[in-house]
């Protein structure tokens, strides 16, 4: 039977007050989010104490050349003594030019190495930066009750069985509260081999007479290196138990299996190797340019006009790791490096720093020659935090120093006083804005709040000295993410929610 309809006449004044109302609601509910999850900083920070702040570089060379004795080749004869004034293009020295072009060829092929180890990095970060962070599955429920009595396994995991085939993969017990890790994945595949499928089954009452309430599989590879990587597919239960099976929808876990802090985690440390094959990469491609020319022509010619500095024993030279000739144009050294916001005004120019050779070890004092206005936008062979902001350094090192132009090298700097003992934050919760750093707090009155920072040194590659407003005591937001901005409410969390960390 069809119900009567009311109709209720109200005012004009009625109209325009419910419409307000309703827009007022819909504008507060639309601009209502989820609180975002705060951190404690203890759990990602390090206290470092230390009496010096330390970066990295490489050296050019200014009105000056150094000529090093090859381990490939010998030094026949030499044309100059210490102290002679030479002109741009006269004769230095001599090579017996018998090197072999399997020699030049076999550090060609190191050279080719180095770019592969480098390209293969790079891959495996991009990798890295399309993992899905691991969710735990929804909790659910299964749509038919069971009335017989049900009894559950008292450990989860449990083994079902299964081959670990595609036809036949391994089936295990589970529960919405589980994660699968690494050394769990890794553990079932047997020795020879190479891949394997896994059937995880959640039922009623965690008894395996309970009714199927969820059912997904993974596909893992493992490669040569011994790491795994993940797929995913919808295994069937044998033809026996398909009647179990929920009708709702199931839950596919499309994720990479490792949690967002993991991925981070493996991500710094993926862009420190990156940093160092880099670097390696470089160091074999000025060997191998050196080594070419070597055997294209026996004799070395001066560079620049100049007063031959230094002349050493060749073999001694050589073993000392040490130039056979230094001829200066009254030119130095020059270490092209970068340092922190905040370290730019803790160091005067004419500040003696200590530079130590990646190539030989030894150490050698250099002063700080200039700093930059502008933050760098290069390559920065610290291989730190790429959301600091760092400003171009000069370092200027005496010609008799021994260096070579184009080597790395490290260079550590005094400490200034007590602030040398910073907070040093984890890389990923700073954030950068016009060339300043900054990270979201949770202010007094509990919602979020942007506080500028200066930066300094870079601690192992994964933390970043941090300076002013930001204590031990404080609770920070991971600064990426629609809802994070000044103002939003705030949730303490143990481990938050990451967004997609690049």
């Amino acid at each position: 039977m069809r119900k009567g309809v009311k109709i209720a006449l109200i005012s004009s004044t009625s109209v325009v007050a419910a419409g307000a109302v309703l827009v007022g609601s819909l504008w507060y509910f639309g601009r209502k989010t989820d609180p975002v999850e705060v951190v404690p900083v203890t759990q990602h920070y390090a206290m470092y104490y230390d009496d010096q702040a330390s970066f990295e570089g490489r050296v050019t060379a200014e009105n000056l050349q150094s000529v090093y004795a090859s381990s490939t080749q010998t030094i026949t004869e030499i044309f100059v003594s210490e102290g002679d004034e030479v002109k741009k293009g006269d004769p230095l020295l001599s090579y017996d030019t018998t090197l072999t072009e399997i020699q030049l060829e076999r550090k060609r092929i190191a050279v080719q190495q180095a770019e592969l180890d480098l390209k293969n990095a790079k891959d495996d970060l991009a990798w890295i930066n399309s993992l899905k962070p691991y969710v735990p599955p929804p909790p659910t429920q299964p749509t038919v009750p069971n009335t017989e009595p049900l009894e559950p396994v008292e450990e989860l995991p449990h083994y079902i069985g299964g081959e670990g085939t595609e036809e036949e993969p391994y089936r295990w017990l589970w529960a919405d509260d589980l994660s699968y890790d690494e050394e769990f994945i890794a553990g079932m595949f047997g020795e020879e081999q190479t891949e394997i499928w896994i059937s995880l089954e959640t039922r009623e009452q965690n008894s395996m007479k309970g009714l199927v309430c969820g059912l997904w599989g993974l596909h893992v590879v493992r490669e040569e290196d011994g790491k795994l990587k993940y797929g995913f597919f919808t295994p069937v239960l044998p033809p026996d138990e398909e009647e179990e099976v929920d009708p709702e929808p199931i839950w596919i876990d499309d994720s990479s299996g490792y949690t967002a802090s993991e991925i981070a985690r493996m991500r710094a440390e993926k862009q420190t190797e990156i940093r160092d094959l880099d670097v390696e990469y470089r160091i074999a491609q000025v060997e191998y340019e050196r080594m070419k020319s070597e055997a294209e022509n026996g004799v070395v010619y001066a560079n620049v006009d100049g007063t031959i500095l230094t002349l050493n024993d060749p073999e001694s030279a050589w073993m000392e790791g040490q130039p056979v000739i230094i001829l200066s144009g009254g030119g130095c050294y020059h270490v092209q490096a970068t340092i922190g916001e905040y370290d730019r005004t803790r160091y005067p120019i004419g500040t003696e720093v200590t530079v130590m050779s990646w190539m030989t070890g030894e150490t050698i004092t250099g002063t700080l020659e200039s700093v930059g206005d502008t933050p760098t936008t290069g390559y920065y062979y610290g291989g730190g935090n790429p959301n600091v902001s760092l400003y171009p350094a000069t370092i200027a090192v005496d010609a008799a120093s021994g260096l070579q132009e184009n080597e790395y090298v490290s260079v550590s700097f005094a400490s200034a006083g007590a602030q040398d003992n910073a907070l040093y934050l984890e890389n990923m919760y700073l954030r950068t804005e016009n060339g300043r750093s900054y990270v979201y707090k949770r202010g007094a009155d509990g919602k979020l709040q942007k506080v500028w920072l200066e930066t300094g040194a870079v601690l192992w590659g994964y933390y970043t000295a941090v300076y002013g407003d930001l204590t031990e005591d404080d609770w920070i937001a991971f600064p990426y993410g629609k809802g994070v901005k000044e103002g939003a409410e705030t949730v303490e969390a143990d481990e938050p929610v990451y967004y997609y960390y690049g």
